[in-house]
This record gives C-alpha cells, structure tokens and sequence, in this order.
C-alpha cells in the first residue's frame, strides 16, 4: 500500500507543473504512474481490509470498503470537476493545480497511515468476541 500510494502521490505530483501548453505526449508518464500506484495500492487496501476482520465478518467488510470507495470517487469527481470546470484551459490548469496538491496530500497522508497501523491491531478483539443469542 505505501508503495502504490507514493507512486500514485509521484504521477500526481508531476501534473503539478504543466500549464495550458503542454503538449498531450508530457501527459503520458504521469497517466502511467497514477494508475499503476493505485494498482498496488487498492488490492492491498482491501487485504488489509479483510485481514483485520474475523472471517464471518468479510462480506461486510468488503461492502462498507466498496461503498466508501465508490461514494469517495463519486464525490471526488464532483469536487475536482467543479473546480476545474467552466472558463478556458487557464482556469482547468489552476483547478488542475488545486486537484494534484490535494491528491498528493491525501496519498502521502495514506502512505504515512500504512506505515503506522498494525495489521493485526483488530483482529484479537473481534475474534474472541461471542455473540449471545436467545438460546443460551
């Protein structure tokens, strides 16, 4: 996950400096590494994710990481097309400049949270846990 997310935080960081005249083939590495770091960045998540559940318990584990994804995604597009819409190519690359900053933040903040947080902190907790039906 720290690997994926300091890619993905390196492509990002790279459209940082391009403006209005920067020819589409510039694009071409950063459009490689923002991909490719979430490549090895989700996959690891949702085995994080998964891992630090009790095994009846992956199937809500992945539901609630699915929606949080999709509904973050689905927000994020809104908010970062809202910023760089409208207007000419200036003010797409001064709401591109806004996004990239962000995007970095956030993925160095997820990179510094992987290296903080034990895998097996939950895991203890949740599967020695038992549940107490009507029958007992």
């Amino acid at each position: 996950m720290l690997a994926g997310a300091l890619v993905a935080a390196l492509g990002y960081g790279s459209l940082h400096f391009i403006d209005a005249s920067t020819p589409v083939a510039a694009l071409l590495v950063p459009f490689l590494l923002i991909p490719t770091g979430m490549g090895f960045a989700v996959p690891a998540m949702t085995t994080a994710v998964l891992a630090s559940v009790a095994p009846e318990r992956a199937g809500i584990a992945s539901a609630v990481l699915n929606t949080a994804r999709q509904a973050g995604g689905a927000m994020g597009v809104a908010a970062f097309g809202a910023l760089a819409g409208g207007g000419g190519a200036a003010q797409v690359v001064d709401g591109l400049r806004i996004e990239t900053a962000v995007s970095v933040a956030l993925l160095i903040t997820a990179a510094l949270l992987a290296t903080r947080v034990r895998p097996d902190a939950h895991r203890g907790a949740s599967s020695t846990r038992q549940v107490v039906t009507a029958a007992d």
